[in-house]
């Protein structure tokens, strides 16, 4: 799983230029207002392993959020023992396929040294999971012993989902878990397996890429983030990735988010990487004719 993905979507928990040539960047809150709406609603740019208290320094953040009328995030999360038994049930191996029938042995044996190593269990006790779903438990292991700090268990977005329903305004999702499963297991799965290798034969790169990805997410740099989906990689994020997991989800979210704030201002919490870029949410909103304004 590309570390990149991380900024993607919010069930890993377990990220250019705008229209009219002006950048979105330099924040993560952003107002948007105009187009017939009576009320302003705000979108805001999660990182989904972020500690909560960095909440602390995003400007306006929670008058943004008190004056909202509903949350909407990517997916609903108020059951996330139904959400785990429905990821796990879409992550299962084919029955007609194995490991060994992606992997040379060489390979199978690296992944199973190096899975072991990092999660205590190898290929005979996880190799009933689509590659993807190893690759994401592989990359959150190694996220957390990068950032010891991180607790799984805290997410900016379940935050804000708790916070709404404490204070009985609607929580509504842009997709399900069965949508987000389909961004994440595009691909052969031969191809994620490959996937998984060149992220396990690339620990540095894939350590250095996680700590980059945070010093441009704590620094509010969208375009900075953006940018790294089309550099030189070890372990590229395909085109066919990119666009599942990116444009096609954001062209989704662009065709509901008008009638839903039109309905009620609302506070619209999503993944960094959704915001930025000709294909983003903040781009597409002001194609439709909104004002996007960074909060600062």
């Amino acid at each position: 799983m590309n570390i990149r993905k991380l900024l993607f979507l919010p069930i890993l928990f377990i990220f250019v230029l705008a229209t009219a040539a002006q950048e979105k960047t330099g924040s993560l809150l952003w107002k948007i207002s105009g187009n017939g709406l009576e009320r302003p609603s705000y979108i805001l740019g999660t990182h989904h392993l972020f500690p909560t208290s960095f909440l602390d320094s995003i400007p306006g953040v929670f008058e943004a959020f008190a004056t909202s009328e509903q949350m909407v995030g990517e997916l609903i999360m108020n059951d996330m023992a139904a959400m785990a038994s429905e990821m796990q049930a879409a992550g299962m191996m084919p029955r007609d396929t194995t490991w060994q029938m992606l992997l040379s042995e060489e390979d199978y044996r690296f992944v199973d040294e190096k899975l072991t190593a990092f999660l205590g269990i190898g290929m005979q006790a996880i190799g009933m999971f689509k590659p993807t779903m190893v690759n994401m438990t592989f990359t959150l292991v190694f996220y957390q012993r990068t950032f010891p700090q991180t607790n799984p268990n805290e997410s900016m977005d379940l935050w804000f989902q708790q916070q709404a329903t404490s204070r009985n305004i609607p929580v509504l999702g842009l997709e399900d878990v069965q949508d987000q499963m389909a961004a994440i297991t595009v691909g052969s799965l031969k191809s994620q397996a490959a996937d998984l290798v060149c992220s396990l034969r690339n620990l540095d790169y894939l350590e250095a890429s996680i700590r980059r990805l945070n010093y441009m997410y704590r620094t509010a740099d969208l375009t900075g983030l953006f940018g790294m989906l089309s550099e030189a990689s070890p372990c590229p994020i395909s085109v066919e990735q990119e666009i599942v997991l990116n444009n096609t989800r954001n062209e989704r979210w662009l065709e509901k988010l008008p009638a839903i704030m039109a309905s009620k201002p609302s506070f619209i919490a999503v993944g960094a990487l959704h915001l930025p870029g000709e294909p983003g949410l903040l781009s597409g909103l002001a194609r439709a004719g909104y004002t996007v304004e960074p909060v600062k």
